[in-house]
C-alpha cells in the first residue's frame, strides 16, 4: 500500500508560452514516530501517578506511591487499531508567459486534498463524566480528518538586466479541515469526540492574502560599470555596491475562541478543547484593532456548565504581517579568482511591530489583547572571502 505516484507534463503551445501540470501523493510518514513515543511513556513501559493531598500532612514519602486499584487502567493514550497513514493529493497547473526578453509572468493554481489525517479525541470523557469506569480519561488517536485547500498566484519576474532585477508574487488561498495535522498548526483534541464534523473550519495555517517581492540593484559604479570604472580611490570607496531586499505583506492566520480550566474538559484529561459560545448579533471584528482589543470580545462568552461551545474552530482572524528586509553589499575584486564581500543586512529594517499571539481564552484577564510580538529589527554584518 502507500502507493505514491508522481506525474508531470510540460507543454509549449506557443513560442513564448509554457504550460506545466503535475499531480502527486504524499504520505505523512512521521506520524508513526509520534505514536511510538506516546505509547512508550505509559504502562507497561512507563508508569506515572497523580496523588492528591486531601488534608495538610496527608501526603508523605511513606505513602507517596500507593498501590493502584485492581483492574484500573491508567494509560492516557490509545491508537485506533484501524489507523491509516494520512496522505495528501497535490495537483498543480502553471502557465508561464514571456512578456519581454527579461520579463516573465506565471499564473499558477495549486490544490490539495488531505485524507485520513490525524485527529485526536477524548472518548472516555463526555458531558456526563467518565464513560468507562475502570479507565481514566485518555486521548484516542485516529485517522478520520480531512482537508481541502486551493491557492491561486500571479508571479512577475524581471531578470537581471543592466544591474537591476525585481520580482513579486501575490497568492490568494483558502484552506479548510477538521484537524490541521498536515501543513502546520498541529492537531488539537476535538471538542466533542462524537461529532468530528463540528470541527470543520479554517485550517490553522490558512492565510487568505500574501504578497512577497524581492529586488537587486547593482549600483552603476565600479568595475565594468558606467561610472568610476577607472582604478581610483573613488572607485575603491563608492564602487561595486549592491542594494537588495525583500518585503512581505500577508493577512493573519485564524485563531479559536476557547475556555481554559472547564471542569468537564479537565475531568476527561484535556484542557482548552471547549470552545466559546457566540453571542448573537455581535460582530467578531472591531473597526480599529489595537493592542488592547484586537477583536470584539463581546462576541464570545463561556458556554453553560456541561455544554459544548458553538463557536466555530479558527473563527477569529489573527494579526497580519508587514515585513521589510534590506541589505547592502560591498565587493572588493582581488584579481580574477578572488573577491572579498562585505555585507550588512537588516531584518525588519523599519522596526514595524509584528504581533505574534492574541489571547483568545474567554476566561482570561487578557482576553482579546495582544500578548506576544515577534522579534524587532536585527542587523547582521558578514564578511566572505571567495577564492
Amino acid at each position: 500500500n502507500n502507493f505514491a505516484p508522481r506525474v508531470g507534463i510540460a507543454w509549449k503551445p506557443f513560442d513564448k508560452t509554457v504550460v506545466r501540470a503535475g499531480y502527486g501523493i504524499n504520505y505523512n510518514t512521521g506520524a508513526y514516530e509520534t505514536i511510538a513515543q506516546q505509547l512508550a511513556f505509559q504502562p507497561p513501559f512507563d508508569i506515572a501517578e497523580t496523588n492528591i493531598q486531601p488534608s495538610p500532612g496527608a501526603l508523605t514519602l511513606q505513602n507517596g506511591f500507593p498501590t493502584p486499584a485492581a483492574g484500573l487502567i491508567t494509560n492516557n493514550f490509545a491508537i485506533d487499531p484501524n489507523y491509516r497513514m494520512g496522505y495528501v493529493q497535490i495537483r498543480n497547473l502553471d502557465i508561464q508567459q514571456q512578456l519581454r526578453s527579461t520579463l516573465i509572468m506565471n499564473v499558477d493554481y495549486t490544490g490539495t486534498k488531505g485524507t485520513d489525517l490525524n485527529n485526536l479525541v477524548s472518548p472516555n470523557g463526555g458531558l456526563a463524566g467518565i464513560r468507562i469506569a475502570n479507565a481514566q480519561a485518555f486521548t484516542w488517536q485516529t485517522s478520520q480528518a480531512y482537508s481541502s485547500a486551493n491557492a491561486g498566484s500571479v508571479r512577475l519576474r524581471k531578470r537581471l538586466q543592466k544591474g537591476v532585477s525585481i520580482g513579486g508574487t501575490y497568492t490568494f488561498s483558502k484552506s479548510m479541515d477538521d484537524a490541521s495535522s498536515i501543513g502546520g498548526g498541529g492537531s488539537v483534541v476535538a471538542q466533542n469526540p462524537f461529532d468530528i464534523g463540528a470541527e470543520r473550519g479554517l485550517s490553522a495555517f490558512d492565510q487568505r492574502h500574501k504578497f512577497t517581492a524581492d529586488y537587486l540593484w547593482e549600483l552603476p559604479f565600479g568595475h565594468d560599470k558606467y561610472w568610476l570604472s577607472a582604478k581610483t580611490p573613488w572607485r575603491a570607496i563608492f564602487g561595486d555596491w549592491e542594494w537588495s531586499g525583500d518585503w512581505s505583506l500577508a493577512s493573519g492566520m485564524p485563531l479559536t475562541p476557547r475556555v481554559l480550566g472547564d471542569f468537564t474538559d479537565v475531568s476527561r484529561g484535556t484542557n482548552g478543547t471547549i470552545r466559546a459560545d457566540v453571542v448573537p448579533a455581535q460582530p467578531f471584528t472591531v473597526a480599529n484593532p489595537s493592542i488592547g482589543e484586537w477583536f470584539n470580545t463581546a462576541a464570545f462568552t463561556a458556554p453553560p456548565t456541561g455544554q459544548y461551545g458553538d463557536a466555530r474552530r479558527n473563527s477569529i482572524e489573527g494579526p497580519g504581517s508587514l515585513l521589510f528586509d534590506m541589505a547592502f553589499t560591498k565587493l572588493f575584486p582581488l584579481g580574477e579568482m578572488r573577491m572579498l564581500e562585505l555585507r550588512a543586512s537588516a531584518s525588519n529594517i523599519f522596526n514595524h511591530p509584528q504581533f505574534a499571539a492574541i489571547d483568545t481564552t474567554v476566561n482570561s484577564p487578557t482576553f482579546g489583547r495582544v500578548i506576544e510580538a515577534a522579534p524587532m529589527r536585527t542587523i547582521q554584518m558578514t564578511a566572505r572571502f571567495r577564492f
